[in-house]
């Protein structure tokens, strides 16, 4: 299916708007990372996708798509993993600070 098909599913406002299947959202997913569909195309889906909100499915087959392409970090040595987000708009993201606290000691980080 087109991305076009999909962003109709899902782009019809928060009460109108039907969530995907997990085999709809891999292959959506897939097509977005794949480069098959255009800029304008991705940024329909993720204002769709902030509007509606995520199923369980969704994010299913999402995360499926994403892990058939990403290739593991295997460390020779525990890392700390730290987002880089925290979700409050209002608050400083205090994570930069932190991650250098625990390099400055040693600890090996990463941050996303």
């Amino acid at each position: 299916m087109s991305i076009a098909a999909y962003i109709r599913e899902i782009g019809r406002g928060k009460e109108g708007a039907r969530s995907l299947n997990a085999l709809q959202a891999h292959d959506l997913m897939s097509q977005v990372l794949d480069g098959r569909v255009t800029d304008l195309e991705i940024g329909a889906f993720a204002l769709a996708m902030r509007i509606k909100g995520e199923s369980v499915d969704e994010l299913t087959g999402f995360l499926e798509a994403v892990r058939e392409r990403c290739m593991p970090v295997r460390p020779r040595r525990p890392v700390v993993v730290l987002p880089s987000y925290n979700g409050a708009r209002k608050l400083p993201n205090l994570t930069p600070l932190l991650a250098l606290l625990l390099a400055q000691e040693g600890v090996p980080v990463l941050v996303h």
